[in-house]
Formats: structure tokens, C-alpha cells, sequence
């Protein structure tokens, strides 16, 4: 493209192409084929991309949106399941053999990523590589105009008649509108890839959660003979730990005991990055003419191991009520806000319950701050229940009140 503007028109605009912005788009294509739908997606799908596994049950979503067969000739890994010492020393196995469908799968983001848009592409969705949304007005049609910057500096005006915000957790759309997210914490995942020599004994298949005093390590297979591995804690722990350093990272992992065995043979291919992985949901999450998809409307903590997954069906819920929108129904929206509000609040008692679990460290900040039942209705009134025997800890509400802006492995 070049610099002049650019004028497109489109029934469906979809900002981000993650795996729900394109599972909305896949599924629009499949269920209402007479909707015109542009994806814009801010990279290439060449940079960095954390890995995730992906559990057994994704493949009835994936089938659902016609990649499967795509998906088994990409050559993911096998993932066999989760070992943890969740709430004990001992080591459990979770395996995923036992499921029905048999066993799940480490993910190459990227290239799953990029699967899903080049799949949707082939169906007609209009894809829109390296361009940036920058912001979004109403016309006097009650339409949308987008303005969005190319990668070679361009300007691109779309018009759209609805708007899908898949801008992951930044939620860029829904922010310009005003609503504010609720934040639940302040998790954040400090990572370090490390590279495997081939037939490594101990780099098996198995996602390996190992809980310490302030936190819990996280370490899984990724294709390429590599291993991710993560220390999951709150922002102010990192910070006094300095987990941004290697020095310091891996002198806390050494105090480990199966996550440092793992990586015992593994070498660094690089320092510590950062992503966030804090619980969130957005106050609103659909309104006049859009709605929010995937981790733009909520976050998951990476427990959960629902994040594509959870992306996945957002997009494929958004496509219903979206078509259902276009079909004249005034209450597509309101049912598709009702069914996230349910799952996040069901996600929230999951959440508390799992970390209550963990009962080794009560009197450390990180896992204090877990052990208080956090809900929200779906008018997103915070309420705080106290567990039995515990005090009520008003003062750290104020980590849990809405802010304006702040993966899963």
C-alpha cells in the first residue's frame, strides 16, 4: 500500500488476529458467509509468541472451524500432561492419555497463529498484514470509521458496520470507548527460553507447575528443541527478587527442586523477558455496534490452561451474536456479554478454590493474596467474601478496583 489514504468498507471489521479475532472471522465466514469481514492483524506473525498446551478438548473447536486437519499436518509436539507439586511435596501426574480424545499438544504460537489467519484468508476474510488500528468514530450512518496506520506508514479508512476488539489484553478499542477493566491481580510471568540437546531424557512431554513461596514455576516442551520456563509471581515480588536479571533468576530457580533437574542439561538462549498475566475482565464488554472477544474481554490466570482455548470459543460465541445482530436481534449482545459474565465469575471460584490448595507458604503475600474469594456480578460490582478462619484484607482491595490500562504459556 502506499501513503495516500485508502478507503475499504466492510460489514465486520476485526481488530487483532490472535486466535479469537480469527476464530470470529473463520466462524462468521462458515455461519453468516453473507457478512463481508476484514481482519486487521498489527504483525506479520514473524516475532515472538510464548508457546502454550493446548489441552485434548480443543479439537472439537478446532473442528468446529474446519482447521483440524490443518492443524495435525502443522507437527505441534504431543503433550502427555501436567505434572505438579500443587499443595505437596510429591510429585502428581495429570495425564491427558486418559482423556476421550487422547492426548494435547505443545504449541508453536506462531505458526498456529499464522495457521488460523492463513485459514480464514482462504475463506474469503479480508486480511490486513502489519497495520496498526489507531482509532475508531461513529458516522452519522451509525457506522464505524477505523483509521489504521500500514506498515509502510499508510493511512487505511475502513468503514464498518460492527466492530470485533481481538487487541488481546490492551483491549485498544473498548478502552477508546471509555470502559475501564477490572484488575484481579498483578500476576506477571518472567520467562527464559533454553535450548535442549536432542533426545534429552528429562525434557519430556509433561507441562511441569512446581508452587515456591512466592509463587510457581512453570516450564513446558516447545517445538525446536526448546524449553520455556517461567517464574509466575506478582509485580512487586519480581521487582524484589530483580527477576529481570539472570544472575538473579537463575539463582532463584537453583532453589528449586524438579524445575532446576529439568533444566540441568538445558542451555540459555537468551535473558529474562516479561509478560503479563494478570486476571482481568472488562466492565463492559459489548455495546453500540461492537464487542470485545478473547483476552480483550477477559484474562485467565495461566492455571486456568484455557488461554487459546478460551479464545478459541470467545471468537466462535462472538460470530453467533454477531450474526444474530445483523438478523435484527436486540439481545444478541446482552446474551453474549451474560454467557462471559458466567464464565468469568465460574472461572473465579475455580481460581480461588485451586490456590486454596496450596496451603505451604499462608503467611506469604503472594499466596495471601489468592486465598480471599474474589466475585463479580455482571454489573461488576466487587464484593470480597471471606474463606472460613481467614480475616478480611480491606486494605488490599485497591489492586482489585478498576483501572484504565494496565498467556498463557
Amino acid at each position: 500500500m502506499n501513503k495516500h489514504k485508502k478507503n475499504l468498507h466492510c460489514d465486520v471489521a476485526i481488530l487483532g488476529g490472535g486466535p479469537a479475532g480469527t476464530a470470529t472471522a473463520l466462524s462468521l465466514r462458515a455461519h453468516a458467509p453473507s457478512l463481508s469481514v476484514t481482519l486487521i492483524e498489527q504483525s506479520n506473525y514473524s516475532g515472538l509468541r510464548i508457546g502454550e498446551t493446548l489441552p485434548p478438548t480443543v479439537q472439537s473447536l478446532l473442528k468446529h472451524l474446519g482447521v483440524w486437519s490443518t492443524f495435525e499436518h502443522e507437527g505441534h509436539l504431543p503433550a502427555y500432561g501436567t505434572c505438579a507439586t500443587w499443595g505437596s511435596t510429591e510429585l502428581f501426574e495429570n495425564e491427558f492419555i486418559f482423556h476421550p480424545v487422547g492426548g494435547g499438544w505443545h504449541v508453536d504460537r506462531r505458526r498456529f497463529d499464522a495457521m488460523l489467519a492463513r485459514e480464514a484468508a482462504s475463506k474469503g476474510v479480508d486480511l490486513i498484514y502489519g497495520s496498526k488500528f489507531i482509532r475508531g468514530e461513529k458516522t452519522k450512518k451509525d457506522h464505524w470509521n477505523l483509521s489504521v496506520q500500514t506498515a509502510r506508514g499508510g493511512q487505511l479508512l475502513l468503514e464498518a458496520k460492527f466492530v470485533v476488539d481481538a487487541t488481546g489484553r490492551r483491549g485498544v478499542f473498548a478502552a477508546q470507548q471509555g470502559v475501564r477493566k477490572t484488575l484481579l491481580d498483578q500476576l506477571l510471568g518472567v520467562f527464559v527460553f533454553l535450548g535442549l540437546d536432542a533426545g534429552d531424557s528429562f525434557a519430556d512431554s509433561y507441562t511441569l507447575v512446581e508452587p515456591w513461596e512466592d509463587g510457581w514455576w512453570y516450564s513446558a516442551l516447545v517445538p525446536g528443541e526448546k524449553l520455556v520456563v517461567a517464574c509466575m509471581t506478582d509485580v512487586d515480588i519480581a521487582t524484589k527478587y530483580r527477576l529481570n536479571s539472570s544472575p538473579a533468576w537463575f539463582d532463584l530457580i537453583a532453589k528449586s527442586r524438579h524445575t532446576k533437574e529439568r533444566i540441568r542439561n538445558a542451555k540459555p538462549l537468551g535473558g529474562p523477558s516479561t509478560y503479563p498475566a494478570f486476571s482481568h475482565r472488562l466492565e463492559q464488554i459489548t455495546g453500540d455496534g461492537w464487542l470485545a472477544a478473547g483476552d480483550a474481554a477477559t484474562t485467565f490466570d495461566p492455571l486456568s490452561s484455557l488461554g487459546i482455548q478460551k479464545g478459541l470459543r470467545s471468537g466462535i460465541l462472538a460470530s453467533y451474536a454477531i450474526a444474530d445482530y445483523f438478523k435484527g436481534s436486540a439481545s444478541s449482545l446482552e446474551k453474549y456479554e451474560a454467557i462471559l459474565a458466567k464464565e468469568f465469575e465460574e472461572y473465579l471460584s475455580t481460581r480461588t478454590d485451586y490456590y486454596c490448595q496450596e496451603r505451604r507458604w499462608q503467611n506469604s503475600p503472594f499466596w495471601q493474596r489468592r486465598y480471599d474469594q474474589i466475585t463479580l456480578d455482571p454489573r461488576q460490582m466487587l464484593r470480597l467474601s471471606e474463606m472460613p478462619g481467614q480475616a478480611s484484607a480491606v486494605e488490599r482491595l485497591s489492586m482489585h478496583l478498576p483501572v484504565s490500562d494496565l498467556k498463557y504459556l
